[in-house]
Parts: structure tokens; sequence; C-alpha cells
């Protein structure tokens, strides 16, 4: 296939492992794969390295550890390389432990993996209905469409009875961004929802005041106190109401927390969105108390005194 920079192919499946401190065997995720994986995934290697051609053509029973499962295997990386370690009670020796990189594209952690030879994991793990992965990199972006179909014509005549499913990065990533905005199109119309709801909540709870106070209002105005001050009493309370709300809001975000993170749903707090949090609230209070408070400093202080 033209326009081609890298290619490999990876397969992965889940084994016992044991080794290090381990008490009792875990099951892991055995990853077999070619010398040329690391630049096609963009790992790098903390210590050791990784596999080479000559582990591929031995079948060498060689291993490279994730980060974090080697932490948690060994008291340290230092005891964890060229350490011995079981997989599915066959015996490898640790060649290199993985810098901490977090999820890539083709779904492997390789924090919490174990990478071996392509063709060691053909001969003892793999069954007959692996599902192979081919990763291919082009030589430029504009390739992409281009190696796509040549990749996917040059398949279909090798393996005409095979079903493989072709997709490139630029899409996933195209679908991740899509998501995204739906996402932050349903918050928006949810943070809408929750504005009107919580002004005209706030504005209720202004119009039965008025209402209970309008005598009160009435003296107040006969003794010489101002439109002004009156509106800015009514406002007062307004921006009160939501200053309570808005601190009972972000307390209750913040014990909604761990229980969202218990769900599987990944959440960290920060500062900003507290404040705007915050600061929404107190605008929506102003905002929504405004008319009320005008309505009371309009009263006219004879009918307000006669009022029942």
């Amino acid at each position: 296939v033209p326009n081609v920079k890298e290619a490999t192919i990876s397969a992965s499946t889940k084994k016992d492992v044991l080794g290090g401190t381990m008490e009792e065997a875990d099951s892991c995720t055995i990853a077999g794969v070619k010398p040329e994986y690391t630049s096609v995934s963009n790992l790098s290697v903390y210590i050791g390295e990784f596999i080479t051609e000559e582990d591929e053509a031995g079948k060498a029973r060689v291993c490279v550890l994730g980060y974090n499962l080697a932490l948690s295997m060994f008291d340290s990386i230092m005891d964890a390389y060229d350490s011995s370690i079981t997989i599915d009670d066959v015996s490898f020796t640790v060649n290199g432990v993985l810098q901490p990189m977090g999820t890539v594209s083709s779904g492997i952690s390789p924090d919490d993996a174990v990478y071996v030879p392509y063709s060691t994991a053909g001969k003892y793990f793999f069954g007959r209905d692996v599902s192979p992965v081919i990763a291919v990199v082009a030589n430029s972006i504009g390739q992409v469409e281009q190696m796509t179909e040549h990749v996917e014509i040059l398949l279909s005549e090798n393996y005409p009875g095979a079903t493989f499913t072709i997709s490139d990065a630029g899409s996933k990533m195209e679908a991740a961004l899509q998501s995204s905005r739906t996402l932050s199109s349903l918050l928006m119309a949810v943070a809408i929802i929750v504005f009107v709801v919580g002004g005209i909540g706030i504005m209720n709870v202004l119009f039965v005041s008025i209402k209970e106070r309008t005598r009160e209002i009435g003296v107040l105005k006969a003794l010489g106190m101002s439109r002004k001050d009156v509106m800015l009493e009514f406002l007062l309370e307004a921006v009160v109401i939501a200053v309570v709300g808005g601190g009972l809001g972000n307390l209750l975000s913040t014990g909604i927390i761990p229980l969202a993170r218990q769900l599987g749903t990944r959440m960290e707090p920060i500062a900003w969105g507290y404040l705007l949090a915050f600061f929404f609230a107190v605008g929506t209070g102003t905002l929504f108390g405004f008319y009320p408070a005008y309505k009371a400093s309009r009263l006219i202080p004879v009918e307000a005194l006669n009022q029942e």
C-alpha cells in the first residue's frame, strides 16, 4: 500500500498474571505486539527495552510491564526490571517497564498491560478466535483517506471471506468532538431551564413577601423612606436568597462527586466551576428579584396602609 509510513499488528487477551509481591494471580491484559508497536502507539520505555526483532523471531518468553502494573506487582520499578513473572503458568522475564501513558486509541491501557512478542503470544495464549488489530500510519494527514481505501481493497482481495472494520483516528476524534458538542448543548439547555425555574421561584417568594408586608411598606414610605430604599431592601432579600441557594448548590455538588465516581463517571472539581455556579445563582436572583422590588417601591402609601 502506498503512502504508508509505519504499520504493525497486535492482539490482546486476558490471562492470570502472578509475580513480585502478589499473593495470588490477577487477571491482566496480555498484548502480543511487534517491535514497531512503540512508535505507532507513541509508547516510551521507562527502564530496560521493548520487544526486539530477536525476541519476535525466537518466540522469546520476555515481557514488558505497564507502569501501574509494575508498581502493583513489585515494591519499585527497579525491582520489576529483570525479574520473573508467570503468565497463565508460563514463566516470563521482565525486559522493561513503560513510562506512564494513559489510555491509547487501540483501547489497551498501557499502564496496566503486559506486552509480549506477537509470535510468543500466538504460541502460548491466542486461540483460533483471536481478532488482531493492524495499525497503519500514513506519511501525511492528507493521504489518510486514499491510504484507507487502498488498505480496504487489499484486505478484501486477500481475505474475501473475512470480516474486518476500518477506522481512522480522525473519525474517532470527530465523533468525540460531536459527542462533546451534543453534551454541551444539553448542559446549556439544562442551565436555561434552571435559570428560568429558579428565577420564577425567587420572584414568587418575593411577591408573597411583598403581599404579606404591604402595610409595613406603607408605614416605611409614610415615614419618608424613598422608592429607591424600598427597592434596594427587597432586591437585597432576593440576592441573599440567591447567595444561600448558590452556596447550598455548591455543597450539594461536592457531595454528589464521590457518588458519581462510584458509578463510573469521572468528575474533577475545579475552583472556577464553583465560582461560575455561585455567580450564576447570584445573577439569577438579582435579575428576577428586580421586578418584584420595583413593584414594591411603586406602592402608594395610603393604599398600602389600607391593605387588609
